[in-house]
């Protein structure tokens, strides 16, 4: 064998993965979705093993997609393996068996290989976010395996733009019951913080990954490797030359046959002739080949791991004839492999293009770069991906080349054209390359349509969607230092939504006041209409109801007025939160049905689910909380459709639905609904999900659950002063410091979270820490009454407990209409005041039990009724408060709440209290249950009592057949089908003993 000729079909020690990877095949094909990531070193066999995989999953059936990264840059072209794989499923089953196929997933999805096949796709439509791509892609998956299982494989995404990434993060969250394996591979030497890493780690955390790693091979490993690519054993001394210089790595052992280095004799030495490194190794072998083909070579390391033979025809300085004879070479040497149904090129590993590329002269990397991009800009057909990614691969090539007059006006197309795709951070990556250049070129920037100022604003919204809200807010405040006056007030409209999410309110209401007052001056607008409804979002979430209610029906006018209608339904939106929250709760509902039918009608998902959630807000406001979590899953639903339940939308929709059921006494399905939509989501993401969760661990006694829980939200929400978020983080760490008696600790959170929400319309809230904070004082005077503290320590707290019952009746009485909740706090606070003063008013805790009762919320209600059996017992009432404890500790059974179950049980402990149930009277049963006649009920007595026909015939004194008779009556009107079955069901029916007393 000469050196270079390594055959392609070496494939060995990979029967475990393959193993592995064909049970996760079965499952999907059973209806049990996974992911898996192939990784391992570079030149380990990752790609050879999915190449036998997905030959053996087609060979079994499954339909199989696949794409790779490409090499341009750092992840320059916005979803290029998608692309790739979206392109070959078309040329395989065609366009039209596409569609027939996918219906309106590849709709969606029809924009991005529409240039493939000549069609233009929809036109009109405009995607407002890139989660409408990701559900697209996870219903077009579904809807491909009705009829068979589906692999789609990504590879190399260590390449991956983030938007790849994202995706697959998505898809692997997001499936259920598809019949779909998502597998993907990447090189295990990621860097630090390379966003797969992060991906990777948050899906492993989530249960939603299996790992396939690769290892080097075992030196008997390697020696069959040896054997199969040589087509002979390997001596043992052979065979210790390629432990040593391979190391196991699969790539490194072809290169090394490449090399020669199986032919070396005993007396030679190897090290000499040997590369000490993999970049050399594949120089060294590159050097081999001829002038043209190495000339070949640099071109499409140029290019890309993967390039068409159009356009190596075009850049390259060869005729036809000895760039043929080169690429010829090329691929007998296996440097390039062809995809004849593309009519491309692909190195052969990702490794050798780099190399290649790497190797290059200064002078040389900007001739190749320039010639790649004029010819690209001659004819855009022979880009990757053509008119989609033409922009991004221009503007890294004219980058790239050292032409900032050409990269400026490309990376400005290439941030535009990403924005369309929704490929957000590939959108402001192009962004930041076009500020970058701007400076430098004073003369060509004034060719653009474009100023500064939009320029930096569109970085912004391209940075916002990508998740990158402090870099929007920077970019948008540069845009306001270059904007013109008349664009400076939507600039500041954005600026205020940026700064709200960066979660900045103070400065967020600062923006948003600014922009009025710059608007004011002008006429009337939807901008107008905007910024209204914005600042008055900003006032509901601070708990300014009536500012945010004036403020939302002024948007309203504005916006009917210029005919505004999306602006409209977001400021009913607002309007119908400031109504509910003021307690006119019906008309807020009623504001907010409208405000959904407005965004459902403009197809904008945005706004649509805010609407929707804020709808599950208000219903469960005024106390229907069953029609508010039916709401809630009914939106869910919807945005499954759309594979949007993982989203931000959808996560929201989830925590309502799950707030609901912690009041209901739901707690298990609570817990289902945030740990299957919500829990993988940043803790910045998801703050109100996490608050849940420590609720319900605060109330089980899972203290160090909670501790964690509340650190974690308290760190990441340091400059929310949402009022909801507000008073539930206060009033759980106010509530887990009381269970574990650290009252000092209780006092300080009560307090803090009182001074927070010091001019805050939130009545619930308010309400909410007062009763903790009479509890807690109440608690203490308990404690000081029993050790006889001095006086002076009494009447401080005294005086704190009527601070606390004013502030309870001041916010009692707030608002326009009482909301629900409100009555039984304001009871509680009562009652706890009267427990603080020593009184033991029983009717007054059962009148709190029975309030929440009455709102159909356990927790509370055994918390009231366990005070109803203490003040029963300190009155003598010991069989009230025996029934009163007995409620209270089986509801805290179902509930699972361990620390108020161990506090019931230690007072019946105290008091001597039967917790046990009385057995229930049985119900009394009537003569003839089933319309059995008086013989039928003679003859099923006896057979209760086990007797035969025969015995039952005698004993009755009639024939054995009429006895048969009887019991086949009997079985039917029983609706049994033995006489075992009539037996059981007449003992515990209690028939029996009646028919014995008829005896």
């Amino acid at each position: 064998m000469t050196a270079g000729n390594v055959p392609p079909q070496a494939f060995v020690a990979r029967e475990a993965e393959m193993t592995r990877l064909g049970r996760l095949l079965a499952e999907a094909a059973a209806g049990r979705p996974s992911t898996a990531a192939v990784l391992g070193e570079p030149g380990v066999g990752k790609s050879r093993l999915l190449r036998e995989f997905s030959a053996s999953a087609r060979a079994s059936g499954a339909l199989v997609l696949s794409g790779w990264c490409v090499a341009l840059g750092v992840g320059e072209i916005p979803y290029a393996p998608l692309i790739d794989a979206l392109r070959r499923l078309v040329r395989e089953l065609g366009v039209t068996s596409v569609r027939e196929q996918a219906g309106s997933a590849y709709a969606d999805l029809e924009h991005l290989v529409a240039d493939f096949h000549g069609e233009d796709g929809e036109p009109g439509v405009v995607r407002d976010s890139q989660l409408r791509v990701f559900g697209a892609v996870l219903r077009l998956l579904d809807l491909l395996g009705t009829d068979r299982p589906v692999v789609m494989v990504l590879e190399d995404l260590h390449w991956a733009d983030p938007s790849t990434v994202d995706l697959v993060g998505y898809l692997a969250r997001a499936q259920t019951d598809e019949r779909v394996l998502l597998v993907f591979s990447y090189r295990s030497d990621l860097r630090p913080r390379h966003p797969l890493r992060t991906a990777v780690a948050e899906l492993e955390r989530a249960h939603r990954l299996e790992r396939v790693e690769l290892s080097r091979f075992t030196p008997e490993e390697l020696r069959v490797f040896l054997g199969t690519v040589l087509g002979r054993e390997v001596n043992h001394e052979v065979l210790g030359r390629f432990v040593e210089f391979s190391e196991g790595n699969a790539f490194f052992a072809e290169e090394l046959v490449a090399a020669g280095l199986h032919s070396a004799g005993p007396g030679s030495d190897p090290a000499r002739r040997l590369p000490v490194s993999l970049r050399d190794l594949v120089l060294a072998r590159f050097e081999l080949l001829s002038d043209d083909a190495r000339e070949v070579m640099r071109f499409a390391a140029t290019a890309g791991r993967q390039v068409s033979h159009r356009l190596l025809a075009t850049v390259c300085e060869l005729d036809d004839r000895r760039m043929g004879v080169a690429l010829r070479e090329c691929v007998d040497q296996q440097l390039l492999v062809t995809d004849p149904a593309d009519d491309t090129y692909l190195f052969r590993h990702a490794l050798l293009r780099e190399a290649v590329h790497q190797e290059l002269l200064p002078g040389e990397r900007l001739r190749l770069h320039a010639a790649m991009a004029e010819a690209l800009t001659t004819d855009v057909q022979l880009s990757y991906a053509e008119e989609l990614t033409v922009a991004a691969e221009l503007s890294y090539h004219w980058y790239e080349a050292g032409l900032p007059a050409q990269a400026l006006p490309a990376a400005v197309r290439a941030g535009a054209t990403a924005l369309r795709l929704r490929a957000f951070r590939e959108a402001e990556r192009q962004y930041r390359r076009a500020l970058e250049l701007w400076p430098r070129l004073p003369d060509a920037r004034n060719d653009l349509a474009v100023t500064r100022a939009q320029l930096l604003a569109s970085a912004a919204d391209a940075a916002r969607w990508a998740g990158h809200v402090d870099h929007a807010v920077e970019f948008v405040r540069q845009a306001l230092v270059h904007a013109e006056t008349g664009h400076r007030g939507e600039l500041l409209e954005r600026l205020g939504s940026y700064l709200w999410e960066a979660g900045d309110s103070a400065a967020s209401r600062r923006a948003y006041a600014e922009a009025g007052q710059l608007l004011a001056e002008l006429r009337p607008s939807a901008v107008t209409a905007r910024v209204l409804a914005g600042t008055a979002v900003a006032d509901v979430r601070g708990g300014r109801y009536e500012e945010g209610l004036k403020l939302a029906g002024e948007a309203i006018e504005i916006a009917r007025a210029v005919g505004a209608r999306a602006e409209e339904g977001r400021a009913l939106n607002t309007l119908g939160m400031a109504l509910a929250a003021l307690g006119e709760t019906q008309p807020g509902i009623d504001a907010l049905r409208e405000a959904v039918r407005i965004a459902d009608a403009a197809d904008h998902l945005e706004d649509f689910y805010r609407a929707y959630g804020n709808l599950t807000l208000a219903v469960q406001g005024a106390g229907r909380l069953e029609e508010s979590v039916s709401i809630a899953f009914e939106g869910l639903a919807h945005a499954r459709r759309f594979g949007l339940e993982h989203a931000r939308c959808g996560g929201v929709l989830a925590n309502n639905a799950s707030v609901a059921l912690v009041q209901l006494g739901r707690w298990e399905q609570a817990t289902a609904v945030i740990a299957e939509v919500l829990l993988e989501r940043p803790v910045r993401e998801s703050l109100y999900p996490r608050l849940t969760l420590a609720e319900i661990a605060v109330a089980r006694g899972r203290f160090d659950e909670a501790g964690r829980l509340l650190a974690e939200v308290r760190a990441a929400g340091r400059d929310v002063d949402e009022p909801g978020f507000v008073g539930a983080l206060y009033a759980f760490e106010a509530e887990q410091s009381i269970w574990r008696r650290e009252y000092g600790a209780a006092r300080a959170a009560v307090a803090c979270g009182l001074r927070k929400l010091q001019g805050a319309e939130d009545r619930i809230a308010l309400l909410r820490l007062y009763a903790l904070g009479l509890r807690i004082e109440a608690d203490e005077q308990v404690r000081l009454s029993a050790v006889r503290s001095r006086r002076g320590e009494s009447d401080d707290l005294a005086v704190t407990v009527d601070d606390f019952a004013r502030g309870a009746r001041l916010a009692g009485r707030a608002g326009r209409s009482p909301l629900p909740d409100a009555p039984a706090l304001l009871l509680q606070c009562e009652a706890e005041r009267a427990r603080f003063q020593g009184h033991a008013d029983a009717a007054r805790w059962t009148e709190v039990s029975r309030a929440w009762e009455a709102l159909a919320r356990p927790y509370p209600a055994a918390y009231a009724r366990w005070r109803e059996a203490e003040a029963a017992v300190a009155s003598r009432e010991r069989a009230a408060g025996a029934e009163a404890a007995r409620a209270a500790h089986r509801a805290t059974v179902e509930l699972g709440a361990g620390p108020l179950r161990a506090e019931i049980e230690a007072l019946a402990r105290r008091a001597r209290l039967d917790l046990a149930e009385p057995a229930p009277a049985r119900p009394a049963v009537p003569a003839d249950p089933f319309g059995l006649t008086r013989r039928e009920r003679e003859v099923l007595a006896h057979l209760v009592a086990g007797e035969t026909n025969r015995r039952i015939a005698r004993m009755l004194y009639i024939t054995e057949k009429t006895a048969s008779v009887h019991v086949s009556n009997i079985l039917m009107k029983l609706g049994v089908t033995s006489r075992g079955e009539a037996a059981a069901v007449a003992h515990r029916l209690g028939i029996h003993e009646e028919l014995t007393k008829e005896e």
